[in-house]
C-alpha cells in the first residue's frame, strides 16, 4: 500500500553525507537517480506487470473484437480488464531519485510518480468495477424482469466512470501530503488522527465495504440458482443434458462460478495487504513495518490479482479460449460473433445456441 506517515518521513535512499547536501547552487534543478535494484521483490513484480499487461490487452482485444454482441457482463469484464491493465502499466517498476529538485516538477514527481498515484486510482477502480459484476449477476438472476429496465448500457458506462472517478477521490489524499523537501520525497500528515482516519476510510472504502457486497451478492445469487434447479428441474433423474431448462441453469452457474473464482482470488490477493496495513495505521504496527519483509511480500501477492483474472477466463471458460484462437486468425469484425461471459456461449455443450437476454 502506499506509504503513509504521522511525521515528516525521508523517502528514497537516506543518509545523504553533508558533502552531498551542501552542493553548489546550480541553475538548473539537480536530479540524481538509482539504478533498479533486481531483488525477490522486483524480478516477479516486472513479471506479473508483462504477464498482466498481456493477458488483459487479450481479454480488451477479445471483448471489442465482439463489441457488437457484447452484454453488460462482458462491458464490465472489459473495463475490469482494462483497470488490470493500467495497474500493470503503473506496476512496472522504475528507477528511484537519489534526490528530488525543491521545484514544481519535483513536488508534482513526488506527488504523483513516487506515490504510484496512478495505481493506486487504477486498483481502486478495478475493486468498485469487480464489486459491480456480482450486482450486475444478482439483478439479472434474482430479478430478472427488472434486468432490462435497470441495467442498461449507458447505465453501465455511468456505473463504470463514476467507479474512476471515486477511485480518484479516494485518494487524492497523496496530493496534499505528499511533495518535495530536502531533496527527498516526504509525506506529512498534519496530526496522528489523520492518519488514523486516512486509514480506515481506505480499509472500508477500498476493501471491506466492497468484499461484502461481493460476498453478499454472490451468496444471494448462488441460493438463488440452487432454487430454480430444484424448481425447473427438480431432483429426479427424468432430466438430462438434453433438456433446454437444464443447460439453461448449467450455463448460468458457470458464468457464477467464474465469478466466485476472480472474486475469491481477489480477496485472498488483498486481504492479507489492507488488514496489516489498517494495524499499522492504528499504530499497533510500528513504523519498521513499511518497506520491509512483511510490507514487500505482502504487496507482491497484491499484485497477483492483476493479472490472474485472465488466466482464469482462459481456463474456465472454451468459448474465451477458442476467442483467442480466432483473435490471430479472423478479421477485427465484431459481426457474428456471439457474447463471452452470457449463459448463451457458456457451458453449450453441443452447436445449439440459446438466446439469453441477460
Amino acid at each position: 500500500m502506499t506509504e503513509i506517515y504521522t511525521e515528516t518521513v525521508e523517502i528514497g535512499t537516506p543518509n545523504f553525507t553533508a558533502q552531498n547536501e551542501e552542493e553548489p547552487t546550480s541553475p538548473r534543478p539537480i536530479w540524481k537517480w538509482q539504478s533498479v535494484a533486481w531483488t525477490w521483490v522486483t524480478i516477479p513484480q516486472l513479471a506479473m506487470s508483462i504477464l498482466g499487461i498481456v493477458g488483459n490487452l487479450t481479454v480488451i482485444l477479445v471483448l471489442f473484437q465482439r463489441r457488437h454482441a457484447c452484454r453488460s457482463t462482458d462491458a464490465l469484464i472489459g473495463a475490469l480488464a482494462v483497470a488490470d491493465f493500467f495497474t500493470s502499466v503503473f506496476m512496472v517498476p522504475l528507477p528511484r531519485p537519489l534526490k528530488v529538485p525543491g521545484t514544481w516538477l519535483g513536488d508534482v514527481y513526488c506527488k504523483v510518480v513516487y506515490t504510484s498515484l496512478l495505481m493506486w486510482v487504477s486498483v481502486g477502480a478495478s475493486v468498485f468495477i469487480l464489486t459491480l459484476i456480482p450486482i450486475e449477476r444478482y439483478i439479472a438472476i434474482v430479478h430478472p424482469l427488472h434486468f432490462k429496465r435497470l441495467v442498461t448500457r449507458q447505465r453501465v458506462a455511468k456505473a463504470v466512470a463514476m467507479s474512476w472517478l471515486v477511485a480518484f477521490l479516494v485518494n487524492l489524499y497523496l496530493l496534499f501530503v505528499a511533495g518535495a523537501k530536502g531533496g527527498r520525497c516526504t509525506e506529512v500528515f498534519q496530526s496522528w488522527i489523520a492518519q488514523i482516519i486516512t486509514g480506515c476510510v481506505l480499509f472500508l472504502v477500498q476493501f471491506l465495504i466492497p468484499a461484502v457486497i461481493m460476498l453478499v451478492a454472490q451468496i444471494l445469487t448462488a441460493l438463488m440458482l440452487h432454487r430454480q434447479s430444484r424448481r425447473r428441474i427438480g431432483e429426479d433423474s427424468k432430466c438430462d443434458n438434453s433438456n433446454p431448462s437444464a443447460k439453461y441453469l448449467v450455463a448460468r452457474k458457470n458464468v457464477l462460478k467464474i465469478l466466485f473464482l476472480v472474486v475469491g482470488v481477489y480477496l485472498i490477493s488483498w486481504t492479507p495487504t489492507h488488514t496489516v496495513y489498517l494495524l499499522y495505521n492504528l499504530r499497533v504496527l510500528s513504523a519498521s513495518y513499511l518497506y520491509g519483509p512483511l510490507f514487500t511480500a505482502l504487496n507482491v501477492l497484491a499484485f497477483c490479482n492483476s493479472c490472474a483474472n485472465p488466466v482464469i477466463y482462459t481456463i474456465r471458460n472454451p468459448e474465451f479460449r477458442k476467442a483467442i484462437v480466432e483473435l490471430f486468425k479472423s478479421p477485427t469484425s465484431s459481426s457474428g460473433k456471439a457474447a463471452l461471459f452470457s449463459e448463451k456461449t457458456i457451458g453449450n455443450t453441443d452447436s445449439t445456441i440459446y438466446h439469453v437476454d441477460v
